[in-house]
């Protein structure tokens, strides 16, 4: 009798342990659809996530999700226009950094998103986003960091997020004058050094940003200027380790580099290299100049 129970115990145990493992290997998985979509639209959406809704557990996203994802104002009646129809997958990661495709996403980019991402705390994920037919894009952030917590179990700081939101906006505004990837590339140079520094008042800030915007052949204004410092002063608050996100950032400039190469777009300003390379040169001339001059004497 008492090894009837034994044995029983331990199958429940081992049942257990196994629903255990299953339940935290789904949980590692979402996908976030907007609220209006129709029945046929979601199941459009998964067919180009790649999964079944068997396979993974889905949050629907009102208008009130991205008010308090974002930390909105809930009686700014403008947070309450249009419909909710951006959609994500997200799978959390062990390494490899944040991975991000997009599609029918007029005025946010993949590139934009993994910026973002990181801002709001997220180091290692896969993320699609995306719609049945083309949308702005704005509140997908919202979408793929609700489905990361649902993921996770736990929440983002908020302070994170509205970091997060207000990077997607400033890049996204700067994309319209400037090229969405040619200002994601901005965007990512600035921050970095930004994060990597960690400047300790507004002047050195404001250096930093003059001193990177300054370099390429785009023209940035000021008025444009005075928004990124604003949105760097924000994240440089945040506190960010630059070691958990070393890799990352490089990783999403990297890209973004390719996919201006690619295009054959190049907004780093040549005359800027070309300073650094004659300097270069003109210090060995001097010193092979020196050299002659000991061997003469």
């Amino acid at each position: 009798m008492k090894k009837n129970i034994l044995k029983l115990i331990t199958s429940c145990t081992i049942a257990f342990s196994l629903f255990s493992f299953t339940v935290q290997a789904q949980n590692k998985e979402r996908v976030t659809f907007g609220i209006d979509l129709t029945d046929a639209q979601e199941v459009q959406m998964l067919k180009e996530f790649g999964v079944s809704e068997n396979e993974v557990s889905v949050d629907r996203i009102t208008n009130n999700d991205i008010i308090k994802q974002l930390g909105l104002d809930p009686n700014d009646k403008s947070n309450y226009e249009g419909g909710c129809y951006s959609s994500s997958y997200v799978k959390i990661t062990n390494n490899g950094g944040i991975q991000v495709q997009s599609n029918n996403l007029t005025e946010v980019t993949s590139l934009m998103l993994s910026n973002a991402l990181v801002t709001s705390g997220i180091t290692n994920a896969e993320v699609k986003a995306g719609s049945p037919f083309p949308v702005t894009g704005t509140s997908a952030l919202s979408g793929i960091l609700k489905g990361f917590e649902s993921a996770k179990g736990e929440e983002l700081s908020l302070k994170n997020k509205k970091a997060a939101q207000e990077e997607i906006e400033t890049t996204s505004a700067l994309g319209e004058e400037i090229g969405y990837d040619e200002a994601a590339k901005v965007i990512n140079d600035v921050k970095t050094k930004i994060i990597k520094e960690a400047p300790k008042n507004s002047e050195e800030i404001s250096k930093i940003v003059e001193g990177i915007t300054n370099n390429y052949t785009v023209e940035i204004s000021d008025e444009q200027k005075e928004q990124i410092k604003a949105l760097m002063t924000d994240i440089n608050d945040l506190d960010i380790d630059y070691s958990t996100v070393k890799e990352t950032l490089k990783n999403i400039g990297n890209q973004i580099s390719e996919v201006l190469k690619n295009s054959g777009k190049d907004i780093q300003d040549s005359s800027f290299f070309q300073g650094i390379f004659a300097a270069i040169g003109n210090f060995f001339s001097k010193l092979f100049d020196s050299i002659k001059n000991i061997g003469n004497n």
